[in-house]
């Protein structure tokens, strides 16, 4: 009984130590595609079909942007431009 029982438990614990854990993104790139293996969009892009994983450049919010990034869009626009933040800026 014990010599059936140990395969059994090995297999066990060969699955569970071989579990994929995702590390979360870097800030800016996205996620694009519907299969474990796509690559994400990088900085500056956003996934225009995530069926063929395909990224186009351009933002349709500031995830798409990198961390110093912001997504800005012409009026009634979906699809923006990522540009640096002025950190120095002054505002009347």
């Amino acid at each position: 009984m014990r010599t059936r029982l140990w395969p059994v438990v090995l297999a066990l614990l060969a699955l569970g130590s071989s579990a994929c854990v995702m590390a979360p993104l870097q800030p800016g790139y996205t996620e694009c595609g519907d299969f474990m293996g796509d690559d994400p969009c990088q900085p500056g892009q956003y996934c225009a079909d995530a069926t063929l994983s395909y990224c186009e450049p351009g933002c349709t919010s500031d995830v798409n942007c990198a961390s110093n990034q912001e997504c800005v869009k012409e009026y009634r626009e979906q699809v923006g431009t990522c540009l640096n933040i002025c950190t120095s800026c002054e505002y009347d």
